[in-house]
């Protein structure tokens, strides 16, 4: 006999109730939640800490914490960076004099913004601070800021410090959880330099160039005359341009706008210029999300190829003509084809730099991810030292670190658990792997050292023998009729 199966329906004011149970549960998980990561303001500028997935990382432990300077509250008060804080007041009272302007002045303009920089940090680290408090560390922190990236473009020898603390220094001041409101900078920056709004991001702009400085190289004669052809043909436009009478002054667009866009702080700064900007300057495109367009059609999930297995392949690198992150580009030719990277220096404070921007790229949560995706196709073009050292001879790895061994545990550490995004530099890699897999052209170019030491063989031996014969018709006269030697005539006795 089948065992009977009770159903219970349970009624409407159950569910509600139920349904109530739950949403008390779910409001206090969120609220134990934001007590345990802070309240961030929505929509503003926000300066995480760094995730914890990151931080358990053991190769890259040192490269979120600051070595010689604080900013801001995360890093405040430790005992190993008291030395700088005395500095901090002297560095702050030049700020002041030199600017001309009164100390009260100064200090009222960095209040007024101290209620908005509080909710750019977890509330955790923020809490106890006073607000006099909070706001004298703004104050000083930024006027640090900025008077040291002065006196780096301006005027050096009032750092009076040595080189090695100055890139200690630099590199502190790049550090995701080391960061100051940009809106805190900019006000002093609107007093200290007489701006209108204050917008003086060119103050950081020697310093940019200087991390990300591009080697000099040689153009190639193609490239010579694709300049030269670009020159005429842009004279010839701006001829057409004179005599046309339908131009329009262009409207402003959204290009502006992304460029002039007030960062939240310093590294976004960075990461901005060379690659949220880099999106206009180097290839045209108008907004960041139409960088996508192309590749989007379809992600890539192949196989990577090391340097020295792609340069066999017949794949020659090139470094990018600029040095944005972005700029990364394949060119196929008739047999091989040229791979086309920005260049990078790698020194003491590349890691920690590209851990930090790969830190600020992960907290925000979108697509915008090309310092992670640079960083893992580097590493999917390094396994040993010899990718190193094949990318270091075309100029695409500028390397002060030490080895080429060295280099390429440096780009396998950073990239421990990382996932570039899909679509990034999806067609560059369909295209590398095409011309990988192209049975013929690999064909061609492992046989064609053989085939070109036969040819060069030969051709020595056949040259030798069109020398001889050249030689040998130069002193034997031809006939002139027949094409033939003239034999010198023989003493002939003829009989009668």
């Amino acid at each position: 006999m089948p065992e009977k199966i009770d159903i219970v329906i349970a009624d409407h004011a159950s569910l509600q109730q139920s349904t109530s149970r739950f949403d008390e549960w779910l409001k206090s998980m969120m609220d134990r939640k934001r007590e345990q990561t802070g309240n961030y303001q929505l929509g503003g500028p926000i300066i995480p800490r760094v995730p914890p997935t990151f931080r358990k990382i053991e190769n890259n432990s040192g490269c979120y914490d600051p070595s010689v300077v604080s900013i801001g509250p995360y890093h405040h008060g430790k005992p190993e960076l008291k030395e700088m804080e005395d500095n901090k007041v002297t560095f702050a009272s030049q700020f002041v004099m030199e600017s001309q302007v009164a100390p009260d002045t100064m200090f009222c303009k960095v209040e007024g913004v101290a209620s908005n920089a509080r909710k750019c940090y977890t509330e955790d680290s923020t809490r106890k601070f006073e607000d006099k408090e909070f706001s004298q560390m703004m104050f000083l922190d930024g006027c640090f800021i900025l008077h040291f990236f002065f006196c780096l473009s301006e005027q050096p020898e009032k750092l009076k410090m040595s080189n090695h603390h100055v890139s200690l220094v630099a590199r502190d001041l790049f550090l995701l959880e080391n960061q100051l409101p940009f809106e805190v900078l900019l006000e002093l920056m609107s007093l200290r330099f007489n701006i209108q709004g204050g917008e003086r991001v060119d103050l950081f702009e020697p310093f940019f160039k200087h991390i990300r400085s591009m080697p000099p190289r040689r153009e190639s004669c193609r490239e010579k005359l694709s300049k030269n052809l670009a020159t005429i043909s842009s004279f010839f436009r701006s001829l057409l341009k004179l005599f046309s009478s339908t131009d329009h002054p262009k409207s402003p667009t959204n290009e502006l706008t992304a460029i002039h866009r007030k960062p939240a702080h310093l590294l976004e700064l960075f990461h901005n210029k060379f690659v949220a900007r880099s999106i206009i300057d180097a290839a045209g495109v108008k907004d960041h999300k139409s960088w996508y367009k192309d590749d989007s059609r379809k992600s890539w999930s192949g196989r990577y190829y090391p340097a020295k297995d792609l340069r066999k392949a017949g794949i020659h690198f090139k470094p990018s003509k600029t040095s944005l992150f972005t700029d990364v580009s394949f060119t196929p030719t008739l047999l091989a084809g040229r791979l086309y990277i920005p260049p990078l220096r790698i020194d003491d404070s590349t890691k920690p730099l590209l851990l930090n921007l790969v830190a600020y790229e992960a907290c925000l949560g979108t697509c915008d991810d090309w310092v992670t995706s640079y960083v893992c196709f580097m590493d999917s073009l390094i396994d040993h030292h010899k990718d190193v050292k094949e990318l270091r001879s075309k100029g695409i790895l500028i390397s002060t670190l030490g080895s080429d061994k060295q280099v390429a545990e440096l780009f396998n550490e950073i990239s421990d658990y990382l996932v570039p995004n899909p679509y990034a530099y999806s067609k560059v890699k369909r295209d590398i792997e095409n011309h990988y897999r192209n049975g013929i052209k690999r064909w061609i170019l492992h046989y064609k050292g053989p085939t070109y030491t036969f040819i060069f063989k030969y051709s020595f031996i056949f040259g030798l023998i069109v020398t001889a014969i050249k030689a040998y018709v130069s002193v034997v006269p031809m006939n002139p009729v027949f094409g033939v030697c003239k034999m010198p005539a023989a003493n002939v006795t003829l009989y009668p």
